[in-house]
């Protein structure tokens, strides 16, 4: 559930990042041009005017986009393993009952629970007949 969460996140960052980008860049390209009548300004030399055009205050640059998108997948992949590793190495109490009333209480990490098999945490391997019910609590 998380994780469809997170990725819905994701895809919305990555689509509000791209389109600002390209509508600065949209921005940027359509500055006014100056026309005949108009001086230009010819006190900035030609290599700072170049650089104020590509470094806009507000634009991303597509490196920083991409570090960016790569920090949120890792940080989400993290996420996912530390999530299913804690999931996976909890302890359940599985009381078995017997046909005749006896019951039997065993500890088992919920990663070793396989259908009616499981291995107890001291290494017991424990296979239920189909006659014996089985209660689970965390």
């Amino acid at each position: 559930m998380i994780t469809k969460v997170l990725f819905t996140l994701t895809v919305i960052i990555v689509v509000v990042l791209v389109f600002r980008h390209r509508h600065d860049q949209r921005r940027g390209n359509k500055a006014p041009q100056s026309t005949r009548n108009t001086p230009k300004k010819t006190s900035e030399q030609p290599h700072r005017q170049a650089q104020r055009k590509t470094s806009q205050p507000g634009s991303l640059s597509t490196r920083t986009v991409a570090y960016c998108i790569l920090a949120v997948l890792m940080a989400i992949s993290i996420t996912v393993f530390i999530l299913s590793y804690q999931s996976d190495n909890k302890i359940i109490d599985i009381r078995v009952i017997a046909e005749d009333g006896m019951s039997t209480l065993y500890q088992a990490k919920q990663k070793s629970i396989k259908g009616r098999h499981f291995v107890t945490l001291d290494g017991r391997q424990v296979t239920l007949g189909a006659s014996d019910r089985i209660e689970m609590a965390p």
